[in-house]
């Protein structure tokens, strides 16, 4: 069965694969600002910096209805919950709960962060917890006075980092205006979407952390459902490729993430369609296609998803490290933020040649390692 629920989804290189899969007007209709729109960062209550990025935002439960609806009913098996699967030389057998049984040259394992293809195949393991927890509240009422720009507040109570994050996915009736509330925690909370909190709770926290939020208040009050979330992400792997090189990981299977930088989605969506103009090359074969795949994708996923639980960090700082992030860590994370956004999957093809990164992309990429050790 399908499972609608989740939240909002940032789209920056999955909007740019769905415009060249012809889904661009599908898109439109049920996103926010397709021509990008600008995020203002604030601490205690002063604005730092703005910027403007190139992606738009939508709910998740409406980007999966034009993804299910752009491709043939017959695609699409529900009522198949798999609970088996056996890999051999030449083919992948699997067995689902119903009684079915299906074999295949390649599996493609798109699971999830939880996904039972990995553990089966690849071994048995867990979601590293992060130490963040996120407050998340969706509200179909608009609370937020600009749809175009989305704020970040960051803000320290009693010696304790917190951010808050409102922006808008959707639009007219697709509407929904979100709020975050990001902090540590030592307790590990689920990363399940089931996971939801009272509004009552969340009013507590908002009362106590930020009584003078411009919108926190009225977030919680028009909530149609808050969701108590553990941030976990995968740990990395050495390789996403099966020692029989029948089973392959893709999204968060291989590379669940850290939502601090938006692009859990996008990488999901750029990993399929690299993996698909791979496959779809007859003059590669497979071994020497699913290699080119994980070198394109691997080092880049793994970076991303090192610098989204920096981006945590960042947002929870306090004290020295907070007056750090305000002066001058903000800009260099705003700027590499820019840069990820601004990825278009569709401008090269995998197996050409990709550049060297100039000389000042290299430098930023020394002064992150040497401030994630710091964080």
């Amino acid at each position: 069965h399908w499972k609608t629920r989740g939240g909002a989804l940032g789209m920056a290189a999955g909007a740019r694969i769905l415009k060249k899969l012809g889904l661009q007007q599908q898109l439109k209709a049920v996103a926010n600002q397709m021509d990008g729109f600008q995020v203002h960062v604030h601490a205690n209550g002063k604005e730092l910096h703005a910027l403007e990025l190139a992606a738009c935002t939508a709910m998740r439960r409406d980007l999966q209805k034009i993804l299910v609806e752009s491709m043939p009913p017959s695609v699409i098996k529900l009522g198949h919950k798999l609970v088996d699967i056996v890999e051999g030389e030449d083919d992948v057998t699997l067995e689902f709960a119903n009684g079915a049984k299906a074999s295949a040259h390649l599996v493609v394992a798109a699971d999830g962060i939880h996904s039972f293809v990995r553990q089966k195949i690849f071994g048995e393991d867990q979601p590293d917890y992060t130490g963040f927890r996120v407050l998340y509240s969706v509200s179909s009422k608009p609370f937020r006075p600009d749809p175009t720009v989305a704020n970040v507040h960051w803000k320290e109570v009693e010696g304790v980092g917190y951010g808050f994050l409102d922006m808008t996915a959707g639009q007219g009736e697709k509407r929904h205006d979100v709020m975050i509330i990001i902090m540590r925690s030592d307790q590990q909370v689920t990363d399940r979407w089931d996971s939801t909190l009272a509004k009552e709770k969340l009013m507590d926290f908002a009362e106590h952390l930020a009584p003078d939020h411009p919108v926190l208040r009225q977030a919680v009050e028009t909530s149609e459902v808050c969701f108590d979330w553990g941030i976990h992400k995968q740990p990395c792997r050495k390789s996403w490729i099966s020692k029989q090189g029948r089973v392959v990981l893709l999204g968060d299977a291989a590379h669940a993430t850290a939502p601090f930088m938006g692009q859990g989605a996008n990488m999901a969506m750029h990993d399929a369609y690299v993996l698909g103009q791979i496959l779809l090359n007859e003059k590669i074969s497979l071994p020497e296609g699913l290699q080119l795949y994980e070198s394109r994708r691997k080092p880049y996923c793994e970076s991303v998803v090192s610098k989204s639980s920096m981006v945590g960090a960042l947002h929870t700082a306090s004290g020295f490290m907070a007056t750090l992030r305000n002066h001058f860590l903000c800009w260099m994370m705003l700027r590499k933020l820019k840069a990820i956004v601004a990825t278009d999957p569709t401008a090269q093809k995998p197996w050409e040649e990709e550049e060297h990164p100039p000389f000042f992309q290299r430098m930023s990429k020394k002064i992150h390692r040497i401030c994630s050790k710091v964080l």
